[in-house]
């Protein structure tokens, strides 16, 4: 029998079969894997303290097929300490993980950014600034990112002080008839989501406004029920 081990984070859980639990976990270096944790809800298994979100952990793991099986988990860090919006926000990214990547397909980078983002969302920093930041890698490493920097059409730079019309999976182009007010930016807003720097709060809007818009095309009609728990708290 193989056992694979990885460090890893819970995306998301749910009951399965009387005792059990399906477990969806973001590893660091396979992606997402799904595993069936035997007697997860089983009386022994909750004494012992059942694995939390928002903890790394170090699991161990077995199975050929695309539903794995669990042979342990170990805390390797305390619980990521967050509550009320920055609850909702955690809850979120994690659904991003699980709707858009792809099974066992290792994403360089974003398991180190995911981390990153807990933690800056469990401090002090502007947590939109933090969501940002994480969405825009997030379509880096998906391979959905754009060029902020050169028009996709002339190829030539984009420049402070001129508008540009946003083409969905392409990038920017110098604004001709404006079909839709908000695939519109200003040259200075991409400039500044190049750079990541999001110290002017109108840039920090257009950059919520764009992943929006990125993100969308990928992930459907079907609602992220963490925005619907946002939008009813």
């Amino acid at each position: 029998m193989s056992i694979e081990c990885h460090n890893a984070f819970i995306l998301h859980r749910r009951p399965y079969r009387e005792t059990s639990q399906l477990i969806d976990l973001f590893c660091q270096d396979v992606g997402k894997v799904s595993l069936v944790y035997k007697g997860g809800r089983s009386g022994t298994r909750m004494r012992r303290g059942t694995p939390q979100p928002f903890t790394l952990l170090q699991v161990s793991y077995f199975g050929r097929g695309s539903l794995k099986t669990v042979k342990s988990f170990e805390a390797q860090t305390q619980v990521v300490p967050l509550a009320g919006d920055r609850l909702y926000l955690a809850m979120y990214i994690n659904e991003l993980i699980y709707r858009l990547v792809q099974a066992e397909t290792a994403c360089d980078g974003l398991f180190e950014c995911y981390q990153e983002t807990l933690l800056a969302l469990a401090g002090e920093i502007d947590p939109q600034v933090a969501l940002r930041r994480f969405e825009l890698t997030l379509l880096d490493t998906l391979g959905y990112g754009v060029n902020f920097e050169e028009d996709i059409y002339s190829g030539e730079l984009i420049e402070a002080g001129y508008d540009y019309q946003y083409q969905q999976q392409a990038g920017f182009f110098a604004k001709q008839a404006i079909h839709n007010k908000d695939s519109v930016y200003r040259g200075e807003e991409l400039l500044a989501l190049a750079s990541r720097d999001f110290s002017d709060p109108q840039i920090l809007k257009a950059a919520k406004r764009f992943c929006r818009q990125a993100l969308a095309h990928f992930l459907g009609d079907k609602p992220l029920h963490s925005r619907a728990l946002f939008a009813a708290k």
